[in-house]
């Protein structure tokens, strides 16, 4: 009923993403070309791995800058003859910004999406108090550090980071080449995760590398996206979001794969088709790919094995119901001491707005005695992750963000 009553106030369909044409994007598919540029960028502009005075004082000053000059230059681009504006909130670009506009409308803020040569664009404007605020997915107010500590989308300085404050984290390697991510491979305890250093949503990620030539494959794979590439350390669990506003843990999202378990009988594809039938209707279908047959392979198994009796397998890391796996919103009903490593790790930060990726067994039970660590961190998360959950109540994150403005 509640789930009826919020698709009804949001006018959110099931999903906006989709498969694109390469299978280790996800449902997420990106240009490699500019996605490689962009996020090695990234990592070179966050210090590259190094942290002087001179450049955190750069970066800084850098921001401060931007900060100034942003609303003229979004103002400007809206003047172009070859910009407009839109009114309307099912156009939004993601459904990060929709949600937030959703909420918008529900508490009279006007506001409208800048849309350049046609392309609806990820930057917006709210009207509030009487002036447009311009802002890319989500309002942040002026005066308010949306990102102190730059670090946070970097997957080797920000786990660095954690490690040093003995907050749980994976411990992880950077590398550039073939060579060292080996090296990484033993260094990290022999399973390991590689994914690119710089980027979202599990975008040519491999799971559970274990030997050598798996490596190499998983290291080319991250390497189309990113000069720099991550080993870290393996862990076993759900794959959970802990977003936080203002320092607080506002919503708790806990996704876990598609699952089969074996009778002794069945192969891994047939136990997929069954896995098919019966699922609920909001689940995806599992559409087995190469992205699985490859998942699987470092496991030992193939589509055609037959899984023994009792026996339970994820059929490859991706978690979440377009995926055929499962998802449930805690909003800040978890273990409060992992409600605390949380909150501890958003002050540590600085950010206002922040989403953590954790993976842990069971959030509800004491995490010190659990082998569980903080994984990735978002300063622009999709907080819609939040609304559409298969269990427990919907959290409405974006109206903890309007807050912030007090209206």
């Amino acid at each position: 009923m509640f789930y009826d009553a919020l698709m009804q106030a949001t006018a959110l369909p099931e999903y906006k993403e989709h498969i694109g044409t390469c299978s280790e994007c996800g449902n997420s598919p990106v240009n490699h070309f500019a996605t490689y540029w962009e996020q090695t960028f990234a990592v070179w502009t966050a210090h590259g791995g190094s942290d002087s005075a001179m450049q955190r004082m750069m970066h800084k000053k850098g921001d401060a800058l931007f900060d100034k000059i942003a609303p003229a230059l979004f103002g400007f681009l809206v003047a172009l003859p070859v910009s407009r504006l839109s009114n309307d909130p099912s156009r939004a670009r993601t459904y990060r910004s929709q949600v937030i506009w959703e909420e918008a409308k529900r508490r009279g803020i006007e506001m409208q999406q800048v849309v350049f040569f046609g392309f609806y664009t990820e930057i917006y404007r709210a009207r509030i108090r009487g002036r447009w605020h311009y802002f890319q997915s989500l309002p942040v107010p002026e005066g308010l550090d949306r990102n102190k500590y730059r670090y946070i989308d970097d997957k080797f300085l920000f786990k660095q980071l954690l490690t040093e404050e003995h907050i749980p984290a994976a411990r992880a390697v950077s590398v550039v080449s073939r060579k060292q991510a080996i090296d990484a491979l033993h260094e990290c305890g022999g399973v390991v995760v590689v994914k690119p250093r710089s980027g979202s949503r599990g975008r040519h990620t491999s799971v559970n590398v274990r030997t050598e030539e798996e490596m190499v494959r998983a290291f080319d794979s991250a390497r189309v996206l990113c000069k720099y590439v991550v080993v870290e350390e393996y862990f076993e669990g759900s794959v959970c979001r802990g977003t936080l506003i203002a320092g607080k843990l506002v919503g708790f999202l806990q996704a876990d794969p598609p699952k089969v378990t074996g009778d002794g009988i069945s192969s891994v594809r047939e136990l997929a088709e069954q896995a098919n039938q019966e699922k609920p209707d909001r689940v995806q279908d599992i559409v087995l790919s190469e992205d699985h047959r490859a998942f699987l392979s470092r496991l030992g198994y193939t589509f055609d094995l037959v899984i023994p009796k009792g026996e339970r397998i994820a059929l490859t890391y991706r978690t979440g119901r377009l995926f055929g796996g499962r998802t449930r919103e805690y909003g800040t009903a978890i273990h409060p001491k992992l409600r605390d490593y949380l909150e501890r790790t958003a002050a540590l930060t600085g950010a206002v707005v922040v989403g953590f990726d954790l993976i842990i067994k069971d959030p509800l039970a004491d995490p010190d005695t659990q082998k569980w660590g903080i994984i990735e961190g978002n300063s622009l998360p999709f907080i819609d992750l939040h609304y559409l959950p298969l269990e427990g109540t919907p959290t409405n994150v974006a109206a903890a963000i309007w807050d912030l403005w007090n209206i």
